[in-house]
């Protein structure tokens, strides 16, 4: 009996971390948005550039957890209570390294705000020079751990699109970055 409640316990914390990778590992800087100042409004506000030495283009800040429309990815996209961003008005948005130097962008969590089958293409680049790209599929109840691990770019570009849909807003918390 102690034996299958062991490997049962086992068998939970090893799905979990499969589907829920918590770490961003030493010494990546974990970006949670928490600490940006923020009312508890839907509205959404930009994230100021030099926030987590990144600059950041059409990147706002939102309380996911107050959202008070149900069944969105605002909600189900919060990781680290209670913010999160998104792209504002389902345009593109990048992520810029405040300094002028390379970054290594690890991973972060990501929903579709509005419709499943929302489509993120994502751009690493060095210099103006495509370095990595990267196509994902997001849904507005399942967050999607999009894993990286791009050395060396020093801009992030960010697409979204949803076919006939009019709104192709896409979130993104716990950013795990390394300078």
């Amino acid at each position: 009996m102690m034996f299958a409640i062991a490997a049962a316990a086992t068998l939970l914390f090893s799905t979990i971390s499969v589907i829920l990778p918590l770490a961003c590992p030493t010494p990546s800087s974990l970006i949670t948005f928490d600490d940006i100042i923020h009312s508890t409004g839907i509205s959404g506000i930009p994230v100021p550039n030099g926030y987590s030495r990144l600059n950041w283009q059409n990147v706002l800040v939102v309380n996911g957890v107050n959202y008070s429309t149900p069944n969105t990815g605002y909600k189900t996209g919060v990781v680290s209570p209670p913010y999160l961003v998104f792209n504002g008005y389902g345009n593109p948005m990048a992520i810029t390294n405040a300094a002028t130097s390379a970054f290594t962008i690890k991973s972060f969590y990501s929903c579709a705000a509005w419709y499943n089958n929302t489509i993120l293409a994502m751009i690493g680049t060095r210099s103006g020079t495509v370095l990595y790209t990267k196509t994902v599929e997001l849904f507005t109840q399942k967050r999607t751990f999009v894993e990286l691990n791009w050395p060396g770019i020093d801009s992030i570009s960010f697409n979204s699109s949803c076919g006939s849909c009019d709104a192709s807003h896409v979130t993104m918390d716990n950013l795990c970055v390394t300078f």
